[in-house]
Parts: structure tokens; C-alpha cells; sequence
């Protein structure tokens, strides 16, 4: 059979294309010869193309799957089916109704909304938007985000108000309107501002590990030191190098400079404070004058552990012991109440010993201490009631009857005590660094005092001072253990020679030990950086007992004082003691002083104390510790839980900031006010309108060309 040339002619012939078969053979025929025909036509129009067209986006049927892909204008994409398809409207309308379709699209049917388009965008009022975002912000300072399904239902019912908030647009609310926000405004603070970079790296529930990044920097509109939180990373390696890379560009992204870093402050393992391979060596080949300092309370508390490691390993066992008979039974716990009663202790529960908490032991030792009779007769009615205790009541009332034990552990809660409250009081937001070494000092000086001849203090400087020459010991006799194991050894004196000598060698040894420690970890030299820092509260540096000279302590911060302004520095340095009628009506706390005498005009008109003021207002961005980043894994704590593990590192970091930000305005989640830009954001939808491009461009990377399986297949043209 031959085929005419003209087959826009035959199509036009009525007596080949559209006369009805009259037999089987006929029928064939004509299918034939119309398939062809239709196939090339198709061809001659295809030649002329159709493009892809952006209306499509938002026709039923159509918008929830279609997408454009880039450089190619001839097909569209199928965001479930993960295909192309020819961009002829046909087509797609045929495509969706395909099986392979459906069935891909069926997990998505109930959260297409939140890939799509994030915050469904409403015309509603201003003082709806205000609603959501006070909502969302409660969220973010207390609850679980799953909270929000009922809590904006409750909410809706009381007010009388349809409420559109779950836990979708609850989520994108802090993702991408609080938190962006607020981080942008701490930006904004910081600026060109000298400032403090303070790091930790934890593992969470989830096993993940992350490293919460915290910036301590001086508000001079506020007048006052504020600590930050800049970021939680997830980090797949917790080596020295990863962090500072992950670090820098974090600040790189953030436009804070990291030659502003003024000092640096973390725990004092290796990964951070190594001098050859650690985070501050890195940071130190950007940064040359960086000062660091290792957490102080981590130091007292290493300290204290240190020095405790020296006792009789039965006394931190005897602790132990304690701890863990009650709590492993409630029925105990509720029977020692009854002697608590008896002996009318306080109705306080037995505390556990953990060697990870800073203040554990003392508070374990205290509160022994406090439960001591109700403790006696508890464990001595326990044993009349079972001589034979498999589970160490036996052992527990033995160390209680002996002589010593009692005595012991008064001794520790008196050392231990201050070592607590030093630990304590540089655990505090507040500024700290001028009275550091002071503190430290003053400190050390009074345990020295409990073992050391008093005209070596007297005489010797205490960097000179050598715990370890027993030629400056006093006699054991003369140990100061404290006023009440004094008291105690007094009362109830340990009659056994040996044991008495014994009880006494061990608690010199522990005291010898914990200086040890202290002098290893804290600097008592009177010129070190430390020291020097005195000169930052406002009492001293108009007394006589400041530094003479301020250029002793401006050359080891190149980064606030130029070289060339020295020879200004120092003359505002003397003639600051001059001005005592100037600086008199001044606030006299470090964080208010030195902005105000920024405000100081000589005569002619110009800052008087300008270079001085700034070097003051730098240093005061300097760390004391690393406790603010503890806090903030402890906040990590409480927002994952065994039941929301699954949470993203940047959801918990945009929580922490929207409650910082609020916490910084000085007002609960119930009275902040959300700014017009926040209340414009969402209702722009300029926040999720990001978030939909970056979805939309994350699916079509991952769409590669393939036919619909379900699709149907040209007729074939087989040509005779």
C-alpha cells in the first residue's frame, strides 16, 4: 500500500477519512491510515513548541504539584512524581489523573500546605497578626510547639476569635519571623563593638552534637553587659579545627567581624584551650591579642575534686552509699520522714552524688550534715529491725558510730563552703573581672591561713608562697578545721592517737592539695592581665591603690588602643585622679562610670576622657567564665525531650533567641509587643516566601526526566 503525498488533502477527503467501515477489513484500513495521518500532523505542529506558563501554578488541579524547571521552559515538573512532562496543557491535566500520580501524591495530601506555602497568607488585621505572634512567642519561652494546636483553640474560645495557629505556622512563626528577627537586631547591637566569644560543645538527647555559640558584649545604650546567644550548630566533628571553621563562618555569615573579638572563654578541656591544636590556638592566628581565660567555675570545681581525691576513698563511698539507699526505694523515703518528724529535721530529700555537677558534693555533704539524726536513728532502727542488711545499712550505720566520720565531714563543709561560694558568685551574669583576682586572692590567702605560719602571709607575696614546704606548715595542733569539727573534736575528741594524728594529716593534706590546685589554675602574680583589671571599677581608679601606669594594661589590648594614642591614654589615665569633682556625680558601678565620662567635654568641647573611656567600655566585654553557654544547654535540656528528639538544631536556636530577645526587653512574653516589622513580615509573607523558593529549588534538584509509567504511549507508526 503507498500513502499519497498530500496528506493534508487526504485528510480533507470525506470518502477516506470519515466513511464508516462496512466490514473487519475495512475497519483496519481506516485505522491505519487515520493514525498516521494524526502522527505526522502532530509532528508538522510540534515543530512550533509551547511553553511553560506560570498561570498553571494556580489552577486547580494543577498548583499543588506543578513546578517550572529552570533553563528548560518546554516541560514542567511534578513535585511528587519526581518527572517531567511536556508543557502542553493536555498533557498535564492528563498526568494528574494518572495512577502513578495519585498514589505519589497521597502522603502529601494533609501537608501540602506547609511544603507549599508555609504561612498561608490572610487579609487579616493587624491585631490578629499581633495574637499569633504573642502566641508563638509564648511558645517559644515555655512550651512544646505541639501545644499550640489547643492552646490557640482555647485561646479562639475565650476571645470569642477564629484563631488560624498551629503547630505548621506556629513552627515557621519562630523560624522565620522571631528568630531571624531578634538575631538580626543582637547583630545590629553588636556591630563594630569590641566583643567576647564564649563556645561550648555538648551531646543531646538525640546524640547529636552541637556547639551553642555565645557573644558577651558592652550596650552602651543600655549601660550594661549583655550575654547572647548567637547560635546552636550541629557538628558531625567536635575536633578543635571544625569548630573554629564552623565558628568563623557563622560570624562570616552574620557580617561580626572576627578581628573585634576582644576575648575568649570556654571550659578548660583541651579541645578549647590547647595551647598547640586547641580552638584558641586557631583563634589566635586571626585574633594575636586575644585574651583567654578558662571558665573560673569549672576551675574551682576541678579544684575541689582534685583536693577531695586525696581522702580516704571510704568517705566519698560512705556518701554514696547513703544517696543510693534511698533512692532506690520509696518505702525508705517515706519511712524516713517519720524520724525526720521525730527528730524535727527538715522535710528535705537526700541528694545524689555526681561527679559532673559543679556544687554536688558540698551540697551532698551539707545536707547529710543537716539530716545527721534523723540519719542515726533511721539506719539504727534499720538494723534492729535486720541484722544482716545485704544492701549496706550495716555498713552506712558503722561510718556513722565511728569516730571521725562526723568530724570529717564537718571539716569538708567548711572548705568546701567557700569554694561553693566562690563558685557561685562567678557564675553570675554580672560583671565580675575588675574584683576577679581580688576575690581569688582574698580566697586563697584564708585557706593558706588554716595551714601556714601567719608571718609567712604576712611577709611573703602569695605567688611566692610554696603549699608544698612543710618548713611553712604550722603544727597540726594549730590547723584550723573550722568552727563546728572544732567544736566537735572538743566535745567528742577522737581518744585513739593514732587515728587523732591520722584525722588531722588528712585534712592538711586535702587543704595542701586544693592550694595546689589554685595556684596552678588562677594567677596570683600582682602585674598579670588579671590584676591589672582592678583599674576597671571606678573606686579604684580614683584611689591611690590604682595602677600608676594604664599603659601596663592597654598593650595587651592592641585591638581597643592603638599604639599611637598611648601618650593620650596616659595622660587622661592621670589626669582622671585630678578630676574627682568631675567624675564624683558620676554612677560609680564599672558599666554605667565609663559611659558617662564619654559624655565629659573639656573646654573645647571634645571628650575629655575619650581614649580611656573606650579602652574601659572594651574591657568590659572581657568573660569572667563559660556558665551563661551551661545555661543554655540546660535550656537545650528542656526544649528536647525523649518525646520531641527529633528537633532541629536551628528550631531550638530560633526558640532561645525570641526568649532572649524578650527577656532583654525586661518584660514577660505576655507584655512584649511585637514591633511593626514583625507585624509587617508575616503579613507580607516575605518571611515563608524565602522559605517556598528554597523548597521549590530543593525539588527541582532532585527531578530528573523520565516518562509517566501510567501514561499512554503513542500509537506506533509502523510504515509499510
Amino acid at each position: 500500500m503507498t500513502y499519497p503525498r498530500d496528506l493534508d488533502s487526504m485528510m480533507m477527503k470525506p470518502a477516506v477519512s470519515l466513511q464508516p467501515p462496512h466490514s473487519h477489513n475495512q475497519h483496519l484500513g481506516y485505522q491505519k491510515q487515520f493514525t498516521l495521518c494524526r502522527a505526522v500532523k502532530m509532528g508538522k505542529w510540534a515543530k512550533y513548541g509551547k511553553k511553560y506558563k506560570k498561570e498553571w501554578e494556580k489552577e486547580d488541579g494543577l498548583r499543588e504539584w506543578i513546578s517550572g524547571v529552570p533553563g528548560d521552559d518546554s516541560v514542567a515538573a511534578c513535585k511528587f512524581c519526581k518527572t517531567t512532562i511536556r508543557a502542553h496543557h493536555s498533557d498535564l491535566v492528563s498526568h494528574s489523573s494518572t495512577e502513578k500520580h495519585r498514589k505519589n501524591a497521597a502522603p502529601f495530601s494533609n501537608m501540602r500546605t506547609l511544603f507549599q506555602s508555609g504561612i498561608r497568607k490572610t487579609n487579616a488585621n493587624n491585631s490578629m497578626k499581633i495574637c499569633e505572634l504573642i502566641l508563638a512567642a509564648h511558645i517559644a519561652c515555655h512550651s512544646s510547639i505541639n501545644t499550640i494546636d489547643h492552646l490557640a483553640e482555647v485561646v479562639g474560645k475565650i476571645s470569642n476569635k477564629e484563631i488560624s495557629l498551629h503547630r505548621t505556622k506556629c513552627t515557621a512563626l519562630i523560624n522565620k519571623v522571631l528568630g531571624p528577627s531578634m538575631l538580626k537586631e543582637l547583630c545590629s547591637d553588636i556591630g563594630d563593638n569590641d566583643y567576647s566569644l564564649i563556645i561550648d560543645e555538648s551531646t543531646d538527647i538525640s546524640v547529636s552534637q552541637i556547639l551553642a555559640v555565645m557573644v558577651r558584649y558592652y550596650d552602651g545604650k543600655k549601660c550594661k553587659v549583655t550575654d547572647a546567644l548567637l547560635d546552636i550548630i550541629e557538628v558531625d566533628d567536635a575536633s578543635a579545627e571544625s569548630l573554629y571553621k564552623a565558628v568563623k563562618t557563622l560570624l562570616s555569615v552574620k557580617m561580626i567581624p572576627v578581628s573585634n573579638i576582644i576575648g575568649f572563654a570556654s571550659d578548660n578541656c583541651s579541645t578549647m584551650l590547647g595551647s598547640k591544636s586547641g580552638f584558641q590556638a586557631y583563634l589566635k592566628r586571626d585574633v594575636p591579642s586575644v585574651f583567654v581565660l578558662g571558665c573560673i567555675c569549672h576551675s574551682f570545681a576541678l579544684c575541689a575534686s582534685h583536693a577531695c581525691s586525696t581522702l580516704p576513698s571510704f568517705l566519698e563511698q560512705f556518701l554514696r552509699d547513703i544517696c543510693c539507699y534511698f533512692s532506690r526505694s520509696s518505702k525508705r523515703t517515706h519511712q524516713f520522714q517519720v524520724f525526720q518528724d521525730i527528730t524535727k529535721s527538715p522535710q528535705h530529700r537526700m541528694l545524689k552524688l555526681s561527679q559532673t555537677r559543679w556544687l554536688s558534693r558540698g551540697k551532698v555533704i551539707a545536707r547529710i550534715l543537716e539530716q545527721w539524726d534523723a540519719l542515726l536513728l533511721f539506719f539504727q532502727g534499720e538494723m534492729k529491725t535486720d541484722a544482716v542488711k545485704l544492701d549496706g545499712a550495716g555498713e552506712i550505720y558503722k561510718m556513722m558510730v565511728s569516730r571521725g566520720t562526723k568530724h570529717m565531714l564537718l571539716f569538708l563543709n567548711y572548705v568546701l563552703g567557700k569554694v561553693d561560694r566562690m563558685n557561685l558568685e562567678f557564675q553570675s551574669e554580672q560583671y565580675r573581672l575588675a574584683t576577679l583576682h581580688a576575690s581569688i586572692a582574698g580566697e586563697y590567702r584564708s585557706i593558706l591561713g588554716m595551714f601556714i605560719k601567719e608571718d609567712v602571709l604576712f611577709t611573703e607575696k602569695l605567688s611566692n608562697i610554696n603549699p608544698q614546704d612543710t618548713t611553712l606548715y604550722q603544727s597540726l595542733e594549730k590547723l584550723n578545721l573550722g568552727g563546728r569539727c572544732s567544736a566537735l573534736l572538743i566535745k567528742e575528741p577522737i581518744h585513739d592517737s593514732d587515728a587523732g594524728k591520722r584525722f588531722l594529716i588528712d585534712c592538711r593534706n586535702f587543704l595542701v592539695e586544693l592550694c595546689l590546685q589554685m595556684k596552678k589554675r588562677f594567677p596570683f602574680e600582682e602585674d598579670s592581665v588579671i590584676a591589672l583589671m582592678k583599674n576597671i571599677d571606678p573606686k579604684v581608679a580614683v584611689s591611690p591603690h590604682r595602677s600608676t601606669y594604664i599603659t601596663s594594661l592597654a598593650v595587651h589590648f592592641p585591638m581597643v588602643v592603638k599604639e599611637e594614642e598611648l601618650d593620650t591614654l596616659e595622660d587622661e589615665w592621670q589626669n582622671l585622679i585630678y578630676s574627682k569633682e568631675t567624675v564624683q556625680n558620676l554612677t560609680q558601678t564599672p558599666t554605667s562610670f565609663w559611659s558617662e565620662l564619654q559624655k565629659v567635654k573639656d573646654g573645647n568641647n571634645k571628650m575629655k576622657f575619650g581614649v580611656l573611656a573606650r579602652l574601659m567600655c572594651g574591657l568590659l566585654a572581657l568573660p569572667h567564665s563559660s556558665a551563661c553557654v551551661e545555661r543554655v544547654f540546660s535550656q537545650v535540656n528542656i526544649i528536647k525531650t525523649k518525646q520531641s528528639n527529633r528537633l532541629l538544631a536551628t528550631t531550638i536556636s530560633n526558640r532561645l533567641l525570641a526568649k532572649q530577645a524578650i527577656a532583654r526587653q525586661s518584660v514577660k512574653c505576655f507584655d512584649w509587643e511585637p514591633s511593626a516589622r514583625l507585624i509587617g513580615d508575616v503579613k507580607s509573607g516575605a518571611c515563608h516566601q524565602r522559605y517556598v523558593e528554597r523548597c521549590n529549588k530543593r525539588e527541582v534538584a532532585t527531578i530528573h526526566p523520565a516518562s509517566d509509567s501510567d501514561s499512554d504511549d503513542p500509537l506506533p507508526v509502523h510504515p509499510h
